[in-house]
């Protein structure tokens, strides 16, 4: 098993440590397209495309929520921001990126009547993160044990930490009691002519806290397919 399997099956083995349950609980999925702030600007994406210091955005588009969010969900478009993830360590070796990132990063999901998201190009731009965090703030979490782990020799990734919500107009709706626990995690892959000028991914996830069967084990195969 690569050391990147290991790596990202140690943040699973985290994510299965929650209370057994009958299914998963869905908060709410999303895609959109990743980008780099650089800790030392560059004029191209480099190989690979994070290294320590570096700071890991997304921003893109809630594309379905849990049904206890069913009578809160408002009219107009629904966008995300992930910021504040920034590479703590960072290695690129046979092909394989792996980065484990800072604590406390931010996941925040808005509501807007205006629908006008825009990724533009090279972010940050006039419109990207900035109409994808004008609208109220419905959800925010804090993130934390972020881990991206993306293999260069098949042009694929995955990226996973542990979710806390704890702002937003919607809050209320999540009890206390289930307001941690959450998994932020999901799929990047290139290369793929929809993605604009300046980002390097696309990604697709959700958040959610996976189903749990007591004493049982996850396979590396069944952890990556988990966000497919």
């Amino acid at each position: 098993m690569k050391r990147s399997a290991w790596l990202l099956l140690l943040a699973a083995m985290t994510v299965f440590a929650v209370p057994a349950q009958a299914q998963r609980d869905f908060l709410c999925g999303y895609t959109g397209f990743d980008y780099v702030v650089p800790q030392t600007p560059q004029p191209t994406i480099p190989t690979p495309f994070l290294a320590t210091g570096d700071e890991y955005r997304a921003v893109g588009f809630v594309t379905s929520f849990s049904t206890m969010f069913t009578g809160v969900v408002g009219g107009g478009e629904h966008t995300f921001a992930l910021s504040g993830a920034t590479a703590s360590s960072s290695s690129f070796v046979g092909g394989v990126l792996e980065v484990v990132f800072d604590p406390h990063a931010r996941f925040r999901i808005y509501e807007d009547a205006a629908n006008n998201g825009s990724y533009g190009t090279n972010p940050p731009n006039g419109t990207s993160p900035s109409t994808f965090t004008d609208g109220t703030l419905f959800l925010g979490a804090d993130v934390n044990s972020l881990v991206l782990v993306y293999d260069y020799n098949d042009n694929s990734g995955n990226f996973e930490g542990l979710a806390t919500l704890d702002e937003g107009s919607a809050l209320w709706v999540v009890s206390p009691s289930r307001r941690s626990g959450w998994v932020l995690g999901g799929q990047a892959g290139r290369p793929n002519g929809s993605i604009p000028a300046g980002y390097v991914n696309q990604i697709s996830g959700e958040v959610q806290i996976p189903s749990v069967v007591p004493a049982a084990h996850k396979t590396w195969g069944q952890i990556k397919t988990l966000y497919r």
